[in-house]
C-alpha cells in the first residue's frame, strides 16, 4: 500500500525552492523512502549532505510518533475506551503497545485514512536553514504534553544526552525513546537540542518542529525572537 499522497511535481518543487507539503497516514516503507529522498534533495541543493543522516533520523522519529498517536486514537475508538479516563488510558496504552506490529501499522494506516487522521509534513528551506514541521490532527493530553515537556527540559540541562537516553526511556508508551533519540541526534550533529519543539493546542492538533541550521552564522528563529524581546 502506498500510504502517502504524492504529486509528480513534488521533486521539481524541491529544486525550485518551493515549500514542500506531504500528507501521510502512517510510516511504512514507501513513506520513509520518499521522506529520505526529499531530505537528501533539499540538503544537497544547499551543499549540506553531511546533515542528511541526522535529519532523516529525526524526521522518521517525529513522523512515527505522529502516526502512533493517530493509531492510538483509532485503537481507543475501536475498544470504546476513554483517553480522558486515567485507568482506561493506562490499560488501553498497555494493550496498544503490546499488540502493535508492522502488519498492524499497515492496517491502522488504512483505518487512520478512513477516520481522516492524517500527518502533514512541511519543509520550509533556504540557504540558511531547513525547518521541518510534523503535524497530526490528534492533540496531546495534558499528561502527554507534560511528559514531553519534561523530556525536553531534562535534555536542555543534561551534559550527557546518551546516558540520559539510556536512563529515561518512557516504558509506558515508548514515546520517550523517539524524542530522546531526536535530541541525542541533534547534539551529536552539534545542533542545539532547543531547535526541537513539540506543542499542542489540546483540542485539534499536535505540532513537532525542528530547525536545522545550514550556516554557522545562522541565527535560529527562536533565538532571533528572544533577542528581539530583549531590545
Amino acid at each position: 500500500m502506498l500510504d502517502i499522497e504524492l504529486s509528480d511535481s513534488q521533486l521539481q518543487e524541491i529544486e525550485s525552492g518551493k515549500r514542500l507539503f506531504i500528507k501521510a497516514y502512517g510510516m511504512v516503507r514507501s513513506t520513509e523512502d520518499f521522506l529520505r529522498i526529499a531530505v537528501r534533495r533539499i540538503l544537497a541543493r544547499f551543499n549540506r549532505p553531511d546533515l542528511s543522516n541526522a535529519t532523516e533520523i529525526i524526521l522518521k522519529e517525529l513522523t512515527m510518533n505522529a502516526a502512533k498517536a493517530n493509531f492510538k486514537k483509532v485503537f481507543f475508538m475501536e475498544k470504546r475506551l476513554s483517553m480522558a479516563n486515567s485507568s482506561e488510558y493506562s490499560a488501553g496504552v498497555a494493550e496498544f503497545r503490546d499488540t502493535m506490529s508492522e502488519t498492524m501499522f499497515m492496517d491502522y494506516g488504512r483505518k487512520a485514512r478512513d477516520a481522516n487522521l492524517n500527518i502533514l509534513i512541511s519543509f520550509d528551506y533556504d540557504e540558511n536553514r531547513v525547518i521541518i514541521e510534523v503535524r497530526n490532527n490528534v492533540p496531546m493530553s495534558t499528561e502527554e504534553e507534560k511528559r514531553a515537556r519534561e523530556k525536553l527540559r531534562m535534555a536542555m540541562s543534561s551534559e550527557d544526552l546518551t546516558q540520559l537516553f539510556v536512563d529515561n526511556i518512557d516504558e509506558s508508551e515508548g514515546a520517550g525513546l523517539g524524542l530522546m533519540l531526536c535530541l541525542t541526534t541533534l547534539r551529536s550533529s552539534e545542533i542545539d537540542p532547543r531547535m526541537l519543539s513539540i506543542a499542542t493546542d489540546f483540542e485539534k492538533e499536535t505540532i513537532a518542529r525542528v530547525e536545522i541550521p545550514l550556516r554557522p552564522d545562522h541565527v535560529p528563529a527562536r533565538a532571533a525572537w528572544r533577542s528581539a524581546l530583549a531590545v
